[in-house]
Order: structure tokens, then sequence, then C-alpha cells
């Protein structure tokens, strides 16, 4: 909501009481009529100057304006003649009634000044300002006449207090009268709503007893209409017509409310409001704007948005009455003072530049600056125009201007000029008078044009430097045309522009001073829009059409009509320089955007982008870079983003939406040429139609650096080099027929490149260009002829291209005659004549054998052998005339050995195809001699082509049908996996009786019913499911058969293996725990396959059912601890694993099964690789492969590796449960020490064994020498032995690698490092701790190993010592990274 801008007040202009006022009606409703208690009337002009001031014979009692403004009448109460002011001469006319009371009302009629003067005794009187003819009338009502209205059709209607309503015509003879209930007042003429339409103003409508609405239709007299409203808005105050038959009424109690009359909706309240809380007074209505006095303030109100509030204002003096200006410009408001305010301003704006010139108040005009001149300025501060200065003109404009330099008021035939501010501070405006009132002007630099009656006067502003001559002002038209109006000017500042009625365009140079171009138009010019240098301009004509007129060019561009055209209002074009082809026709509702290409393959021509819709009221100004800035009702400037240029929706949340969208968009850049912003877009959807699109829209325009970027990013290589070999062509026509020969636009091409000199006589390289595009788009006549006339050189070559053509589209003989004219008899030596000739020859050859001379043609062909594709083209074109051995032949020639083999077996010339067949690889021919020699009997030789065309189904039915070669047969199927021979095979075993077999290739053929019926009927069964279980394609529904034929004998074992091959778990599992204790053999197998159920079922409930049964808690049976192992293992609850692991361990330890207790800690190791197996674990695994590994190392003789592991398993004998165990690696210890040289250690584990619980247990052959060892103790210390200390392995510092994590040193036998305190793994191959750089890792285990030495193990073995596996030692990779096995081995 907004305050309108106060003009000016009148205080108490009546001194004390009420006042009452009354605008000038007409077209220039500049005067204002107030009177009061002081018994005057008082004439204000527009700017609230007193013109006038009448004293009256007594108070004011009603005063009325004609409808053309030019007589006030007044009436007072006290005397009987009526005051006329006629306003043009300033004179008052005394005008006698003919009657003696006093007149009471008075209106006048429409067309011409008749006055109709009512009394208070009910008389009426008609007066004739023209003729001042009066005609009195008496008795028309019985009591006072309280109102009066006049309808366009000159009816007369008059109120009066005897509650009647009479209807007269301009005569003053009674029409009608119509009685009411109650006293009439406020009578007004309209038209009502009906379904059909008629014109003029049938309605009276005026309020009854101040309570309802009575409507009354001429056309329908019998049926008045009388409204009555709610209680609770009280009285009815004021009421008004306005728009299409509504009604906007006021009440007393603050309500104001507007109905329909149309007949269907009459009385309907199309809204209601309550703008004013104690009360009102009076309402007002000027299009689609009201005005209501109330609570001492005025509001304004929309009619078309609900009577929403739009403004208000609180006069000085209060608010009680309010009225409109003729214009519906300026709204009074009268209290005590008269409030007059600016509601509307003429629409008077200019704009130059980035600057726009706008009226803000009746004589004041305020400069924007729109687009910022800084190129730093702040973008969010700048989006708005703003405000630079307010100009205050004497006198209202008419018209207003904006130079680069000046702005300009102009009103009549004056024009006063204002230096802008800050460079004509402090200096006076210039005034200038014209010949006649200025209808526009326009200014630039120091210059400025007038157009006044059809004619443009161009002049000096001012003298910028007196010292120069002054150049006398100039006036146009010219002589030399001759009864020519201009229309319209413009004004840059290189050229004047003007336009006439006639059709003249011309551009005057300004500095110059002559004219510098000129055009003659087909038709009446009504308007010229130009850009900011006058290089392009937009003109209208006077058959509603537009076109963009190039001053350099001297022609003009159709401009084509947008979907919805609409009137033109006016023509904006770009400020921005890399947007200067972009302008705008804008209209009362739309402004459509354009482009104006002024080069193209399409030539010059302008494409509509898009529309925007626009506020009423807002007219373009300044257009830059898609934003344009709009003059606005209130004299303020708006910023409107175009259409064409905004980017709404495309962030869209939806995504197809979003894609549409930028569809949409990347079109409208294209057509704006802003091609570097649609790839971007292009870039985001990965759509290579828009893409394309953009490709081709670029080429077309010419820009073809970024066509050919789009046509690499396409990979659309033939288009990206034609597109740079077109790039360095600098005639232009040439250039746009290349462009549009490689955008497949042939005829436009052809215009394009015979325009530029390639018809007869042309030039030699548009000619060249025009004659091989009429050869590629196959009018050979127009070439043949601009051959003849242009390039004389070209005309055998273009005959051997008429000839090609000919012949692919089958005309072998024109084809034929054709090339034999090509050919050029003379300078044969020359390379080019001879390529020519041979081209000709190939084609004489060619159509020769279509023309049915095979002879000819062999024979050209084979003189031209070395071309592969003739001979090949030849071949083939007599292999379809079938000439199989011309073409056999010339296959053979041509390299083509398999078609000249498939050829030869038609012929059955065995002999050439058995010399060709070691060269073909071609199944195909295998196939077909196969089946020749099939059919001739040869199997062995059908058999061996079948097999190289790799055709194996062939091969086993030729060994079982006719070479009973059944186990050649067999391995061919094994082989091939060939169903189709597999099930050939089965057929043969069934009839062989040999049904184990046939069941097995019955299954291999995917036969699974019929080797299921064969297996029941021969009772092979539980084969056909190992067979089964073998395959890959088994069904789950083949193995539920078994299952419950199985289950049906009671043979449990079997039932659960195959439910569990059909994923029935729960099945399975019952039945393999009902297996029994018949056999322990079948019981562990019934165990394992139900550790496999449980483990595929992921059931949590079958797990704990087996962890019961394997304990013993269902039959109170415990079974092996193994069992629980391998289901934990399965399960991969390696927690639980290693647990049970260690058990099973130690129970083999116990019965001396190392070797065993070793693969179950390795097993759990190695299936814990996510997670690693505890320390424990992984040293008893550690002690156990190293007592096996000493055996090993023994046997290599290497004792050193022998006596490090003895060594470190001494330390730790104890894990080895009985004492005897123990006794003998001791024992081991002290001879493999002895025997690497490690005395000191030796000496050591002696004297431990010769302790009273070992030595009673000593073999009887070592106990002599253990006692030496004993006794003999080594010399030195320990540092002086090669060995690694004495007491625990590893113990002394012996030499060894650095640890693998943090490269400390430490002995190589040694597993725990003292400095990180990690526990290292150890090779499988040695025992020792890996080393980081010589590291590789066992291929079937992936337990780690030292690299050389693994190497050498296998090598002399071919075992893993871990996992047993044979290794090729070949297969070892070295690893670089070791943390994958420290992970494993060294974290809890």
């Amino acid at each position: 909501m907004t305050t309108p801008k106060l003009l000016y007040t009148l205080e108490q202009p009546h001194g004390l009481g009420e006042l009452y006022f009354q605008w000038q009606k007409g077209e220039s409703g500049l005067l204002l009529a107030t009177t009061g208690t002081d018994a005057t009337v008082a004439i204000h002009d527009r700017t609230g100057q007193l013109i006038e001031r009448m004293k009256l014979q007594g108070v004011c009692g009603g005063m009325e304006w004609d409808n053309d403004g030019d007589y006030l009448a007044i009436i007072t109460p006290s005397i009987n003649s009526v005051l006329l002011w006629e306003c043009h001469a300033n004179k008052r006319v005394t005008v006698e009634t003919g009657l003696r009371e006093p007149p009471s009302s008075i209106a006048w009629a429409y067309g011409e000044p008749l006055l109709a003067v009512g009394t208070q005794k009910g008389n009426l009187a008609l007066y004739n300002h023209h003729t001042t003819k009066r005609i009195p009338i008496i008795g028309k009502h019985t009591k006072k006449i309280t109102c009066s209205a006049w309808n366009k059709d000159s009816i007369l209607v008059l109120a009066s207090e005897d509650k009647t309503l009479s209807i007269n015509n301009s005569d003053g003879d009674t029409l009608r009268i119509i009685s009411l209930r109650d006293t009439p007042n406020d009578l007004q003429f309209s038209e009502m709503k009906t379904d059909e339409r008629v014109a003029g103003e049938n309605t009276i409508s005026l309020v009854v007893g101040k309570r309802t609405l009575y409507l009354y239709n001429l056309l329908n007299p019998e049926n008045p209409i009388e409204l009555a409203f709610q209680q609770r808005y009280g009285s009815i105050v004021s009421y008004k017509w306005y728009g299409d038959g509504y009604i906007l009424i006021g009440f007393s109690a603050g309500y104001i409310i507007s109905i329909s009359t149309h007949i269907k909706e009459v009385g309907e309240e199309l809204f209601q409001v309550k703008n004013h809380k104690e009360n009102l007074t009076d309402i007002a209505v000027c299009n689609s704007l009201a005005a209501s006095c109330g609570d001492g303030q005025l509001k304004l109100i929309s009619l078309w948005n609900k009577g929403e509030v739009t403004g208000a204002a609180r006069p000085g003096g209060g608010a009680a009455r309010a009225a409109w200006s003729a214009d519906g410009r300026l709204v009074a408001a009268a209290g005590r003072h008269v409030a007059v305010y600016v509601t509307a301003l003429p629409p008077l704006h200019a704009a130059h530049a980035a600057r726009a010139l706008a009226l803000c108040s009746l004589s004041q005009a305020t400069l924007y600056q729109c687009v910022p001149l800084a190129p730093d300025a702040d973008p969010i501060n700048s989006a708005e125009p703003v405000a630079l200065a307010t100009y205050s003109f004497p006198t209202e404009p008419s018209v207003i201007a904006l130079g680069a330099s000046h702005v300009c008021c102009v009103s009549g035939a004056h024009a006063w000029f204002y230096p802008l501010a800050a460079a004509g501070a402090g200096r006076a405006a210039l005034r200038r008078q014209y010949a006649a009132p200025v209808q526009t002007i326009r200014l630039a630099g120091d210059y400025a044009a007038a157009l006044f009656q059809g004619k443009a006067m161009l002049h000096l502003i001012e003298q910028s430097d007196p010292s120069e001559p002054e150049r006398e002002a100039m006036i146009f038209p010219e002589p030399h045309m001759q009864d020519a109006n201009i229309v319209d000017i413009l004004l840059t500042g290189d050229f004047f522009i003007f336009v006439t009625d006639q059709g003249h365009i011309e551009y005057f140079g300004v500095e110059e001073w002559r004219s510098a171009t000129r055009y003659k138009h087909t038709c009446g010019v009504t308007g010229v829009y130009c850009d900011i240098s006058g290089a392009r301009a937009c003109v209208a004509d006077e058959r509603r059409r537009a076109h963009v007129y190039c001053p350099a060019g001297g022609e003009l561009v159709a401009v084509p009509p947008a979907p919805h055209p609409a009137p033109l209002r006016g023509v904006i074009w770009d400020i921005c320089l890399s947007d200067r082809n972009v302008f705008i026709i804008f209209s009362e509702e739309t402004i459509d955007t354009y482009y104006y290409a002024a080069n193209s393959i399409d030539g010059s021509h302008v494409d509509y982008v898009a529309t925007t819709t626009i506020l009423t009221g807002q007219i373009p100004l300044i257009m830059f870079s898609g934003d344009v800035y709009c003059y606005a009702t209130g004299g303020i400037v708006q910023k409107v983003s175009l259409e064409s240029h905004h980017t709404a929706g495309l962030a869209e949340a939806d995504a197809e939406k979003r894609a549409a969208n930028q569809r949409l968009h990347v079109d409208k850049l294209a057509r704006l040429r802003r091609f570097a912003d649609a790839a971007l877009y292009c870039e985001a959807l990965a759509d290579d139609a828009a893409t394309r699109l953009l490709a081709e829209r670029a080429a077309a325009d010419l820009n073809l650096d970024f066509a050919i970027r789009m046509y690499t990013r396409l990979s659309d290589v033939a288009m990206v080099w034609a597109l740079e070999d077109a790039s360095h062509i600098e005639d232009l026509s040439i250039l746009c027929g290349t462009v549009c020969a490689c955008c497949g636009r042939g005829e436009a091409a052809a215009r394009w490149l015979e325009g530029a000199g390639g018809g007869a006589g042309g030039g030699g390289g548009a000619a060249a260009a025009a004659l091989e595009l009429h050869a590629a788009r196959g009018d050979w006549p127009r070439a043949a002829a601009l051959a003849a006339t242009a390039c004389p050189r070209r005309a055998p070559d273009l005959m051997r291209l008429h000839a090609h053509h000919l012949e692919l589209t089958a005309d072998y003989h024109e084809a034929l005659a054709n090339y034999e004219k090509s050919l050029i008899p003379d300078n044969t030596d020359d390379p080019k004549v001879m390529e020519h000739n041979s081209r000709c020859e190939a084609g004489i050859a060619r159509t020769s054998i279509r023309c049915g001379d095979v002879a000819r043609g062999v024979t050209m062909a084979m003189k031209n052998a070395h071309q592969t594709m003739l001979l090949k083209d030849c071949a083939q074109l007599l292999e379809e005339e079938k000439q199989y051995s011309h073409a056999a032949a010339l296959y053979d020639h041509a390299g083509n050995t398999e078609k000249a083999a498939s050829l030869y077996i038609k012929l059955k010339s065995w002999l050439k195809v058995e010399a060709l067949l070691p060269k073909i690889n071609s199944p195909g021919i295998h196939i077909q001699y196969a089946k020749a020699k099939e059919a001739e009997g040869r199997y062995s030789d059908a058999l061996k082509s079948y097999l190289k065309a790799q055709d194996y189904e062939s091969a086993i039915r030729l060994n079982l049908e006719k070479l009973d070669d059944i186990d050649e047969a067999v391995t061919l199927v094994q082989e091939s996996k060939s169903v189709q021979g597999a099930k050939m095979v089965a057929n043969y075993f069934q009839n062989s009786d040999d049904p184990s077999s046939a069941i097995k290739f019955l299954v291999m053929s995917l036969c699974y019913d019929e080797a299921f019926q064969l297996a029941r009927k021969n009772g092979k069964l539980h084969l056909y499911g190992e067979i089964l279980i073998q395959t890959s394609h088994a069904r789950s529904e083949d193995f539920k058969s078994l299952a419950l034929h199985f289950e049906g004998e009671k043979n449990y074992l079997l039932a659960g293996k195959f439910y569990f091959h059909a994923a029935e778990y729960s099945k399975a599992l019952s039945h393999l725990l009902k297996t029994g204790s018949g056999s322990e053999e079948l019981e562990n197998e019934a165990i394992g396959i139900a550790i496999d159920a449980a483990a595929a079922s992921d059931d949590e409930r079958l797990t704990r059912r087996l962890i019961e049964f394997l304990l013993g808690e269902t039959d109170g049976t415990p079974r092996e601890p193994r069992h629980l192992f391998r289901l934990y293992m399965a399960k991969r609850q390696f927690t639980e694993a290693a647990k049970t692991a260690a058990i099973i361990a130690g129970a083999e330890c116990a019965a001396a099964r190392y070797r065993e207790a070793r693969d179950v800690l390795r097993d759990v190791t190695r299936g814990a690789r996510a997670r690693p197996a505890p320390a424990h674990v992984r040293r008893a695994l550690a002690a156990l492969h190293s007592y096996i590994l000493v055996r090993t190392h023994v046997k290599r003789g290497r004792h050193d590796l022998a006596a490090r592991l003895l060594l470190r398993i001494a330390a730790d004998v104890s894990f080895f449960p009985t004492q005897q165990h123990q006794v003998s690696i001791l024992t081991s210890t002290v001879i493999e020490c002895g025997r690497a040289g490690l005395k000191h250690e030796a000496h050591h584990w002696a004297k431990v064994l010769m302790q009273p619980e070992y030595r009673s247990q000593i073999d009887p052959k070592y106990s002599k020498k253990i006692e030496s060892v004993v006794r003999h103790a080594p010399r030195g210390g320990p540092g002086a032995e090669p060995g690694y200390g004495a007491g625990a392995a590893g113990a002394g510092p012996g030499a060894g690698a650095g640890c693998p994590v943090c490269d400390a040193a430490l002995p190589a036998a040694e597993l725990h490092c003292t400095r990180c305190e990690a526990h290292l793994p150890f090779c499988i191959a040695t025992g020792l701790h890996i080393v980081k750089d010589d590291l590789t890792a066992c291929p079937e285990c992936d337990f780690p190993a030292i690299y050389s030495e693994f190497t050498e193990l296998l090598q002399e073995d071919g075992k893993c010592p871990m996992c047993g596996e044979n290794v090729d030692y070949r297969r070892l990779v070295k690893i670089d990274d070791v943390s994958p096995y420290l992970d494993i081995s060294t974290t809890e």
C-alpha cells in the first residue's frame, strides 16, 4: 500500500462549513470548481491557482459542467435563474428559466448544450445555450425535483420527492411515469448486462429511501429490479457504475460492496470490504480504481483485485467527498480543505544509452541510471535502476527527451533544455520556440531534432565554441520529397534519421551535414527505431509490418510475426555490445524477442526467439543483455527479465522436467547465438541430439570454430574436416555455399555458388565448387553445361562420375557408353590420365558383364588384375550370372580363396578344392566340403573337415552312424560339451543297453526327465543323483524328486543329501541326523553334509540343532570334535573354531599325530583371514610346523636350519604332552646343534637331558654321546661361535634379517620383535621369520615364505610343506607389500 502524492491543498477556500467541488469534464479537464458557505464559486487550474471567483446571490444549491467542459451551470435556492460561466471566454451569463420558483436540480444533455432545470415545485425548464431557446414545462411532478439525468440517446429522467420517476424526451414530453415506494435520489444512467447486448445506456439506477437500489431497464419496463442489502451495512451513501455492468456501492457503516447487473447474477456480491471503521461518506470510481472517504481518510482500492486497498491518505482537513478528474490522473478530497492528489501521471518518458528519464510528477522528471557504468559495480545493488537526479519544469510537459548531455521538456511549441547534472551545474535552462506544437523531440550530443506538423527541424542546442561559426538549423524533408510528411525521427551521435508517409528512409550525416543514405520503401512508413549507433534500424510500415533496415547494405529484411501477434507499439535494440543484434518488439501486453542475423547461409534474416508478458502500463525503454527497463505507472523505472533469457526451471527437482526446461533454454540460447552458454547446458544434458542441433545452427550462422568444437564432441569426423576446410574460404558466397552443402542443403548451396560466379563464364574457384556440388546431387545436365562453359578439363571426370552414377542406378548400357566416352586417348603416359583410364576400364569391365559380354568383362578385369576390388566385384557379378567357373577364377586371383573354394565345390572340382583347403579357415567351406564328401561316402575325409569346421555334432553323428566309433564320439562330447551330441550318444547307449552311460549323457544333453525315468527304471537313481551334482545346469526340482524317492525308501542319508542340493536345508538336516550309527563312515558323511546344509541355510536354529547333535545332547553320544570344528569353519565363526581347533590339536599331539594337529591349526588360521587367529593358536602352529620341518631340513642336509628350529622347540618343549616326546626332541636338539657347530647350545641342552627326569628315558645309542657333550664343555663365550646364543633359541645377537615391521635387527629364527612387540609370521619353507625384501606366498594355501628358500625347496620336492599340494616354483610371485601377512599374523 502506498500514499498518493499530494499535488496541492486549498485550505478553507470558502471559509468554515462544508465544501463542494466538481472537476471539469471533457478532454481538457484542467479546472476544478469549488463552492461553500461563503456564497461564491471558485475556479482553480490544475496546479491549484485561482482563475476566477464568482459571487452568488445565495449559497450555491448545485453546479454542473457540460460534457465538453465548456460551460459551468450554477444554481442557488434563493433565485429562479441559472448562472452560466463560459470557461474559454471567462464570461458569465444569467439564464432565466421562465419559472417563478427557484431551481432544485440541473443536468446537461450529451452532444449539445441543452440544460434541464428542475424546480422546487416539480416544474421543468429546458434551455439550449446555442439557440437560447427556453421551454418551461409546468406540472411535471407535484413536489420538488431532487435529481435528474440524461442518457446518450437524449432521454431525460427526473426523480421527485413525490416518489415518482418520470422518463421524458428532449422536448420535455413525458414518456412514462414510474411510482416508487420511497423518496428517490442519486439518479444515474448506465447499461445493464443482458444475454443479448444492446448498445446504449438502457438502465436507470437510483437509490430509494437510502436503503435499496432500484434498477429500471428501458427495454424491459415491466420488470424493474429493487435490491435490498443487509442491515449491518447501514444506509446507501453513494454508488457508481463501472466496468461491464458492475456497480460499486458505499454504505454508511463503512462497507463497500461490488455487485453484477447481469440478469443471471443480478445482485450477487463480487466482493465486500470494510475499509472504514466508523463511517463512509462518499465513493468515486475511475477505470480500475475507486476512492472512498470516511473516518477522515481517503483510500484508493483496486476494483479488479477484490477491493484491495492500494493507497491511503489523511488530508489535513479530513475527507468527506471525493472525485476524479476527467483524465483519471488526479483525485480530489474535500473536508474542511480541498486536497488534490496525483494518482496517475501521463506516460512521458525518454531513454538514451543506459539512462532513462520518467515523469514523476506533473512538472517533475527523474533521471535513472539503469545499467551500472563501473565494471566493478556490485551486481546486487545495481540490480534495479538508481535515481540520479530530479528535474523541475516550469510547466506540465507534453513531451520530454533525454540526450547524452541534456534533458528537454516540451509544452506546446516551447522547449526547455537542461544540462545534465555536474556538467551543467549552475547553468540556466535554454528555451526555444518552434513553429508549431512539437510532437516528438530527440537529443544526441550537441544536437536536437524536433518533429511538428509533418516536418522536422535539426539544430544545435547550444553553441559549444563561440569562435566557430554557428551552424544554421535545417528543416526536413528536403524539396525532392514532394508532399511527403515526416512521421518519425531519430537522432544518434552520427546520424539524423527520419521516415515519411511515402516510404522514404533517410540518414543525414550530422558531422558532414549532408545526406548519407536514402531508401524508398514500397509503402508508407509509420515508425523508425534504431540501435544506439544507428547501424541497424527497425521500421514499421502502414501495412503493420516490421522490417530491419541496414543502411550499409541498403536492404530491408522482413521481421516474422510472433505466434500471437499484437499491434506494434515500439522497438528496442539491446545496448550490450555482444547482443547488439538482439531487439524486442513490444505491444500493450507482450514483448517479442528477435535476433537479426546479418550473415548466414540463409542470407540476412530475423529469427523469432520468445514472448514475454508484461504488466499493464509497463513501457520498455532500455534493453541490456536480456534485461528490459520499463517505464511503469507512477513515473518509476522497473527491470523485467525477458523470457528469452531467463533461466527459471533449470534447477527443477524433477529430473524429467529439468531436462525439458534445459532443452528449451538451449533452443533459446541458440536462437540468440549464445552458443557457448548453450554448449554448457548440452554438456550437462549429455544429449547428442541437442548438441548436433546446436552445431548445425552455429554452422548456419557461419560460426565455424564453434561448430567444429561441437562436431568434435560428437566425434563427427567428416563434418569436422569439412568445416575446417571451409573455414579458410574468404569469399562470403562461396563460404555460404560450402556450408550449405555440408549441412545437406544442396539447392541453397547451388544458388550461393552460382551467384558467386559458378555459372557460365564465372570464376574458377566457385565454378569448380558448383560443378562438384551438381555432380554430388546428381544434377548431371547442369553439371555438364557448367563443365562445358567453365571447366572443360573436368568434362571427362564428370562423364566418368555420371557413368558410375548410372551404373549404381542399374542403367548399365548407358553407363557402359559413358565409360567408353570418358576414356582419354591423349597423354596416356600421364599418371593422372592413367589412373582415370584405369577407373574407366574398371567400369567397362563391370558394365560389360552386366550387359552380357562376359568375355570382354573378364578380359578387361584381368587386364587390371592389380585392382583386387575390381576382381572381387567382377567375380561377384559373374556369380550372380551363374558363371561360376569365371567367378571362381577371379576370386582366386583376388585372394578370396573361400569364395573360390565354395564355387569349386558347386562345380565339384575336387582337385581345385583340395588345393585351396589348406589356405581356408572358414568353417562354412569346410562344412560344405564335408557334406559333399559324406554324400560321396568318403566318411573319414568328411570327419576331418567337420572337425576343422568345429561342427562337433556332425562329427559325433558320423562316428555313431557311419564309423561306429563310440569311443571317439564320447571323447568329442566330453571335449565339446555339445548338448545335441550328448543326446545322440545317450540314444546310442540306450540302444546298446548301457543305462549308466545313457544316464550320464542324457544329463549332459539337459534331458533330466528322461534321465530320471531311465535311472528309476534301472535302479540307478543314486548314480543319476551323483551325475546331477557334478553338472552346473541341474535344477532344484530334479534333486527334490530324488530326495522324495529316497525318503520313501527310508534312505535318510541320500534323502538328506539331495534335499541339501535342492536347497531345502531344514528337511535335509532332519533326514541326515536320522542316518544313525550303523556305519561310522556313513554317519561321518551324513554329518559332513549336515554341516554344509547348516552353513548354507544361514539359519541359526538349524545350527543350534546340529551343535546339540554333535555334543550328544540329542542322543547322549557326543561326536568327534573335528565335526564341530568343521561346522564353525563353515559358519565362519573363527573364534569358536580356534577354541575347538586347540582342543583337537591337543588330542592329536597326545596321540603323537603332529601333522594332523598342524593341519587343524592351519585350516583355522587360513580361514580367519579377516580376523586373525588367537596368539596361542599361531604359536602352536609355528611349533608344530617347525617340528615337521626339522626332518625335511635334516634330509636336505640343512643342519643349521634344523638346529634353529629345534632350539625354538626345545625352549617350549612342554608344549609336547609326553615326556618321551620331550626327551626325543631334546636329544635331536643336542645332536643337530653339534652338527651345526652350536657347541654351547648343545652343551646346555645336554645338561638338561642329564637331569633325573629325562636321563632314564634317553635312547641308549645316544646316551654316551650326550654324556661326552656334557663332560667336554666348550671353551670361550657363546659369541665366539656362529650360533645364535646359549639357552633359548635366538637369545643371542646372532645374524638375521631385520624385523619386517620396524626394520630392527632381529635373529632369523626369532618370531617376536622386542622393539615393536610384533608377533612375526614364519616362513613355511624354513620356519624362520619372513623377510620383507624376499617375500612370496604359496599359491594354494597363501601362507608366506622366503622367496629364495621356497623356490629352492619346490625345485627339490615340488610340494608345499604347509598344505602338501603340488606347486610349480614358476607360479611363485614376489610380493612387495608385506602388510596383509603382518595383519594376519600379529593382530590379536
